[in-house]
């Protein structure tokens, strides 16, 4: 599948750290409060560090082999095609999370228009940006860079104003710090690594990159230093300002309201509330359907819904599944805590699965290996892969653990389906296949 390479390094920066920045800040940092409390801001640092190390594998694949649907064509050319596949089955159910972006984009609509309908505006968000990646990645980058400029300057203006009002004597005493102990904090830091986590999607637009050998690496790593610097000073003005029991379980537009002046908490609002979900909903059309394209080349999906448009060169077909998949919880009505916890479970598992193809690429791969941009001994690249799937299982454990049996009989239940669907589907294939002689 030859796409166009029209991104440049800022293209998929903005990309990845529209991707990070989104939903995290927003949305995420109240639930996190009510497991963790005052300790808030060292959950997004810890958690940040641990993404980092978990994505570093996957930027030195992206630097070696970069390719449209790049995390899918690691899996496949690594571990083989159906693992390859099982990889992409569990990312697709995974893409309810762009729900969860459009219902925090709501909550803050309501801010401001206290009148609106959520699950409209929800459905509506979506809708919108749909029809921006319609007309094309590049033209989805470009409204991209704008919104991450008013994003972060609405986050800078909430820093700006609260810092200094700050009661830093929250921040010492374990019983303040860890109200609900070190579980409420390890469920505070997998919540959390929804927002400093997500750039290694960009990895998927590998094929459309000028020069991905070097950019992708690079706003992987970038996206989610700057990222983890602006989620730990708010977090900071967030949980020390107002009264735990006034944040835990809030969106952030609760301390902005009582910390900003009225014309610059609208302003707030506007840029770092709409836009930082915009930015995760926009981002997330741009890549989610390039794996799904290689799949359909390989065989695995029905060719016909891989159509790429000539014009905008855009999946059109699959863009509009998208938009179906993320507007089915909306309208069922389910909260935000229950998305997280469930797509979260799941995002732990697939996860794995680019590290341990790291872990074995030098063994199966090792000419490609050596192409790589971004120098690693293959020592480094395994240990650093056993680490970060370490962290994974702690991860998912915790996640796993907040969900309820409904939840565990679903995720059982799809992973069932899948296991049948590749053993099928893979008869299929090798009856289709060329004979050998």
């Amino acid at each position: 599948m030859e796409l166009k390479k029209t991104l440049s390094f800022w293209d998929v920066f903005a990309i990845a750290l529209g991707q990070v920045i989104g939903s995290g800040i927003m949305v995420l940092i109240g639930i996190g409060i009510e497991f963790t409390a005052y300790a808030i801001p060292f959950a997004f640092v810890l958690s940040a560090c641990l993404s980092i190390i978990k994505q570093i594998p996957v930027a030195f694949m992206g630097s070696a082999m970069p390719a449209t649907g790049g995390l899918y064509v690691y899996c496949k050319r690594v571990l083989g095609p159906r693992i390859g596949f099982f990889y992409l089955a569990i990312l697709l159910v995974t893409h309810i999370l762009i729900s969860l972006f459009a219902l925090g984009f709501a909550q803050y609509a309501v801010a401001l228009l206290p009148d609106i309908n959520i699950q409209y505006t929800a459905l509506g968000i979506l809708l919108l940006f749909y029809f921006v990646n319609l007309f094309g990645v590049k033209q989805a980058a470009a409204v991209q860079k704008v919104m991450i400029i008013f994003l972060l300057l609405g986050l800078s203006s909430l820093i700006f104003f609260g810092i200094l009002e700050v009661d830093y004597s929250h921040f010492t005493g374990d019983s303040q710090l860890l109200p609900n102990g070190w579980y409420g904090f390890g469920l505070a830091c997998v919540v959390l690594s929804f927002s400093t986590g997500g750039a290694q999607y960009i990895s998927e637009l590998g094929g459309e990159m000028k020069n991905p050998q070097h950019d992708l690496p690079r706003a992987i790593i970038y996206s989610t230093l700057l990222a983890a610097v602006f989620f730990a000073l708010v977090s900071i003005v967030a949980v020390g300002i107002l009264p735990v029991e006034q944040t835990a379980g809030k969106p952030l537009s609760e301390v902005a309201k009582a910390i900003l002046p009225p014309a610059v908490y609208t302003a707030f609002i506007v840029g770092a509330g709409l836009f930082a979900l915009a930015t995760s909903i926009n981002s997330t059309f741009s890549w989610a359907t390039k794996s799904v394209l290689i799949a359909c080349e390989d065989g695995w999906l029905p060719k016909g819904i891989a159509v790429v448009n000539k014009r905008f060169n855009t999946p059109h077909i699959l863009l509009t599944f998208l938009l179906i998949f993320g507007a089915i919880p909306i309208i069922a009505g389910k909260d935000l805590r229950y998305i997280i916890m469930l797509g979260g479970g799941l995002v732990f598992i697939y996860d794995l699965i680019p590290l341990i193809a790291a872990f074995n690429f030098s063994k199966r791969l090792p000419e490609e290996f050596a192409k790589a941009r971004m120098k690693l001994s293959d020592r480094a690249v395994r240990i650093i892969s056993v680490i970060g799937i370490l962290i994974l299982i702690g991860q998912g454990s915790l996640s796993f653990s907040d969900i309820d049996t409904t939840g565990w009989a679903l995720v059982a239940a799809y992973i069932l389906f899948v296991l049948i669907y590749i053993q099928v589907r893979s008869k299929h294939l090798d009856r289709q296949a060329p004979p050998k002689y």
